[in-house]
C-alpha cells in the first residue's frame, strides 16, 4: 500500500500500469473531496492498519535538522525510495 498526499503524473503513470499489466491491485482516490466523516472513518481504519502491524513507513534516509538542505537536495535527485525523516534533537 502507498500512500501521499501529493501525488505526481509519474505517481499516476505507474498506478496506471500496475493496475494494467501487473500482478497487484493499484487504486487512487481523491481523499479530499470527501466528507469529514468519511475522512475519520479512513483515519481510524489506518490507526486500526497501524496498531496491528499491518501498515509500516518506509523510511529511506533521516538527517538531523542543520542538514536539511542536503535532505532537500536527495529528495530532488528524484532517487528516494520511501519518506526522508527530519529528526530535531537527539
Amino acid at each position: 500500500m502507498y500512500l501521499t498526499t501529493v501525488p505526481s503524473p509519474t505517481i499516476l503513470l505507474q498506478m496506471g500500469w500496475t493496475k494494467l499489466f501487473g500482478s497487484k491491485r493499484a487504486v487512487f482516490t481523491a481523499t479530499g473531496l470527501k466528507s469529514p466523516e468519511e475522512k475519520a472513518a479512513h483515519l481510524r481504519y489506518l490507526r486500526k492498519l497501524i496498531e496491528a502491524g499491518e501498515l509500516h513507513s518506509v523510511i529511506d534516509r533521516r538527517y538531523p535538522l542543520n542538514e536539511i538542505a542536503e535532505a532537500h537536495r536527495y529528495v530532488d535527485t528524484g532517487h528516494k525510495r520511501g519518506n526522508v525523516v527530519i529528526t530535531v534533537g537527539e
